[in-house]
């Protein structure tokens, strides 16, 4: 990808200006009154992930932000001195549980009352950030919803909840140009454009990848230097573990390849474990979580394999080989792309392996997907234009 280069404002007192304008009263009671130049409205972890690098360079652009944060996203920010503390919101087991929870509307009329904001960003994984979007409809603030997911929006269940119940919308931010496309009916119907933004998680890998020193990294693992090495990332579908045996057993057809797996963050990797132990043939190693991530595994795989989680479109976008283990039904966009392949069963997936650290590598996938350079930059850019026009 070429190096776009984004320049911010260049007068740094009209920072200052908005940090004084925005600047909130305080950060402890649901009945404060607080202004704040952008507000996010967070439930999930993949959209939470993203927030993160975009409120960084807000931070150093000295641009107030606060948060409302529920569901898993509650965990995510509960630290966070940005945090606006509507226990409701935050503490609310049942919108938790359920992503079609609705809001009690006095609710939402006393958020909006409470605070006053430039410009509202949302995620899009529940009802609930489609009730607060809505309310902004009168209140001059510029509403934009994220979507964090690479596929199609009318093949993603968790975001139908939030597109059912919206009403209100200036922009959707979407993460590629082939993204873009599956958005057209839905911005038409809500008056609403459609930027591409590119996805700021992904952004977490740029900088693991610029940081890791892939001979310590080997030779810390005590693995030599010319030791391929093939990475399997976990995730907790009800098909995985299928898919995980299938795994296991082309493992055992390469035994000179050794094969690193890493759990998902929700589970303890006893599953993995227990697997590993009774059907691989020694070459498999379980690394547990607080060692290694994902991401800087990555860097020393020759190939990453996946059942059905998003490291794949991770991986891709670092240009790293993905094969996915999963029954030949399953499409995404990586694979109907062509920038992934799938195996359902361990002899083609053994071969697929082989193929790969033979040398084969995959198109350049993100100049394939439209993803845009520095999308966190780019967004806050956006954030920053926005401003300062509402200013003028």
């Amino acid at each position: 990808m070429k190096n776009n280069k984004l320049k911010y404002l260049p007068a740094s007192i009209i920072f200052s200006v908005f940090w004084l304008f925005f600047a909130p009263t305080s950060y402890s009671s649901d009945a404060d009154y607080i202004k704040t130049a952008v507000l996010f409205v967070a439930y999930d972890q993949g959209e939470s992930n993203a927030f993160l690098r975009i409120q960084e360079k807000l931070k150093n652009a000295n641009i107030p932000y606060r948060i409302l944060a529920m569901g898993r996203a509650a965990e995510v920010f509960k630290n966070d001195p940005a945090l606006i503390p509507f226990d409701r919101l935050t503490h609310n087991e049942a919108l938790y549980e359920n992503r079609d929870h609705l809001l009690n509307q006095k609710l939402v009329y006393q958020l909006a009352e409470s605070i006053s904001t430039k410009i509202v960003y949302t995620g899009m994984a529940s009802r609930a950030q489609a009730q607060i979007a809505n309310i902004w409809e009168r209140r001059g603030a510029r509403v934009i919803a994220f979507y964090d997911n690479f596929e199609p929006v009318d093949s993603i269940s968790y975001v139908q909840p939030f597109l059912e119940e919206l009403s209100y919308l200036d922009e959707f931010h979407v993460p590629s140009k082939t993204t873009a496309l599956s958005f057209q009916s839905i911005a038409a119907s809500l008056g609403a454009a459609v930027t591409v933004t590119g996805q700021p998680a992904l952004e977490d890998w740029d900088k693991v990848y610029d940081e890791t020193d892939i001979f310590l990294l080997r030779d810390t693992l005590n693995i030599h230097p010319a030791q391929p090495v093939v990475l399997f990332a976990g995730d907790y579908s009800s098909s995985y573990p299928k898919a995980f045996q299938t795994f296991i057993a082309a493992t055992r057809k390469l035994p000179n390849i050794l094969f690193l797996v890493s759990y998902h963050p929700k589970f303890d990797g006893e599953l993995e474990r227990r697997i590993i132990e009774a059907q691989s043939d020694g070459n498999v190693h379980l690394l547990h979580h607080g060692t290694y991530s994902t991401a800087s595994l990555s860097t020393i795989a020759s190939a990453v394999i996946v059942h059905k989680s998003s490291v794949a479109q991770q991986a891709i976008y670092r240009g790293k080989p993905v094969i996915y283990v999963a029954d030949e039904d399953y499409q995404n966009l990586m694979l109907t792309e062509q920038l992934a392949i799938r195996a359902s069963s361990a002899d083609p997936l053994a071969v697929m392996i082989y193929t790969h650290i033979r040398g084969f590598r995959p198109p350049a996938v993100a100049e394939s997907l439209g993803i845009p350079d520095a999308p966190s930059k780019t967004i806050t850019k956006w954030m920053i234009d926005e401003l300062r026009q509402m200013s003028d």
